[in-house]
């Protein structure tokens, strides 16, 4: 069964157009009236509406078992969970503060516990995490306070000392007007020769340099296969965490791929490896050096679903987050 992350759509003429009608259960990133229209309740969603209406029309998927396990909660599916012979695994996606009226920087501090509960109702634990996406309304005004409440969470829970999660961080709002809404995968290994590994980046410094609760890349490992997911990266200068050419767009972009490009060769892994990826750009107006440097290098246009989201720092122009896999993939 696919599983889609997001569903996304762009006023452009030149955009790439979906046969809503005719397609897999998918949930839909744009206006609020077009996801209304097509929320559906069976299917764990993010609920993500971009306030401008303007994006483009892509899916992300994931690969869930047709056997998966769909668990809802406060009547909104909220996971699927499925085995192999490896280990148990969980996706979640749509997890929201409980009270989501408080001040942001209450159902930032509120929205790790409530995931942490929904997990340990199925038989996980926040340290059984490898990768998160956390949705953040307006995040360049408060990015710091939501770091701050994800730091703590972690130390509370000792993260940083056992397994810190891949993740991504990006701005965009939700249907339903919480300050920020999250998604993860969850594993728990049925063997010793199954784990979880931190994958750095050659290029950049670890993210817990500044402060940032979060690793470069996350790889789930298992005889014969291996699957490594690439957080959220952006431009930043060669061990440091200042953002690289301000303002330049091109070279943002070629910076921040010759990054990702780094971690994937530092694990063997290629761009013809690639299973899922997702670019964030600050302006829709940045989807043309975008596809520049994909012609440029070799990769399709539907290398990556594009996206225009608001990067959570206001020098940075471009995002992207990405999985790998060799032997086949987990999710």
């Amino acid at each position: 069964m696919i599983f889609p992350i997001a569903l996304t759509r762009w006023k452009c003429d030149n955009c790439r157009v979906n046969n809503l009608e005719n397609s897999k259960p998918r949930f839909l990133w744009g206006t609020p009236d077009e996801i209304r229209m097509r929320v559906c309740a069976a299917t764990p969603s993010f609920r993500l509406v971009n306030p401008s209406g303007a994006l483009p029309c892509v899916e992300v998927p994931f690969d869930v078992p047709s056997a998966a396990h769909v668990i809802s909660v406060g009547g909104q599916a909220l996971a699927h969970v499925w085995e192999t012979d490896d280990a148990r695994f969980c996706f979640l996606a749509g997890v929201m503060p409980p009270d989501i009226s408080a001040p942001r920087g209450e159902q930032a501090a509120a929205v790790f516990p409530e995931m942490e509960r929904i997990l340990g109702e199925i038989g996980f634990s926040f340290a059984n995490v490898v990768r998160t996406w956390i949705y953040i309304d307006r995040v360049c005004e408060w990015y710091g306070e939501f770091n701050a409440a994800r730091s703590a969470f972690f130390e509370s829970r000792r993260v940083f000392e056992t397994f810190l999660p891949a993740s991504t961080g990006i701005g965009c709002a939700n249907l339903d007007g919480a300050a920020l809404v999250m998604g993860a995968i969850a594993m728990l290994p049925k063997r010793s020769d199954v784990r979880a590994e931190i994958v750095e980046s050659p290029l950049q410094a670890p993210a817990m340099a500044y402060r940032s609760s979060f690793s470069r890349a996350a790889e789930i490992i298992a005889p014969g296969r291996r699957q490594l997911f690439v957080s959220g990266t952006a431009s930043i200068k060669p061990n440091s965490h200042d953002v690289a050419y301000v303002g330049d767009i091109v070279r943002q972009i070629d910076c921040t791929m010759t990054a990702v490009k780094a971690i994937l060769d530092s694990r063997g892994y290629g761009w013809d490896d690639t299973t899922r990826a997702i670019v964030y750009l600050k302006d829709p107006s940045f989807l043309a050096p975008w596809r520049a440097w994909c012609e440029a290098n070799g990769r399709p246009a539907t290398f990556a679903a594009e996206t225009v989201c608001d990067v959570c720092r206001d020098e940075w122009l471009f995002e992207i987050e990405l999985d790998v896999a060799k032997g086949g993939r987990f999710i």
